[in-house]
């Protein structure tokens, strides 16, 4: 199935997040609610569920799902086998249930505070925080 055991990941706040950052990830929520940021958000998936959203966002063909550059979809979306989501490695960030965005306090503390805890931010997708901001 691909993306990293289910083993190997743990749940923090409800969110599934591999094994090596659940302190950090941990560290980075209380932080945030300690600052009034109640986050959330999407962690792992496992390459069926990126096919899925490949489909959603870039269309149905194999071309569409498995080559098509991700800036081509909308929302952007990783080809099934690069996205940090199946290592475990980043998260969808939600702010009182709704998508995080650019204008959101919790964006802005997130851009000020979110490295020190190990995640970067993809330009393109204000929601979609990583380790290596891919």
């Amino acid at each position: 199935t691909g993306g990293v055991p289910v083993g190997e990941t743990v749940l923090v706040r409800g969110i599934r997040v591999n094994k090596s950052i659940a302190e950090k990830t941990e560290a980075l929520f209380a932080a945030a609610e300690a600052a009034g940021h109640k986050l959330s958000g999407s962690g792992c998936r496992d390459i069926n569920q990126q096919i899925e959203l490949r489909k959603q966002h870039c269309g149905l063909t194999t071309y569409d799902i498995y080559q098509k550059p991700s800036g081509q979809c909308s929302p952007p979306t990783a080809i099934p086998g690069s996205s940090m989501h199946e290592k475990g490695l980043a998260i969808d960030f939600t702010v009182n249930g709704s998508t995080l965005r650019k204008g959101d306090a919790a964006f802005a503390w997130m851009k000020a505070n979110a490295a020190q805890y190990g995640y970067f931010n993809l330009p393109s997708e204000s929601w979609h925080w990583s380790l290596n901001g891919k």
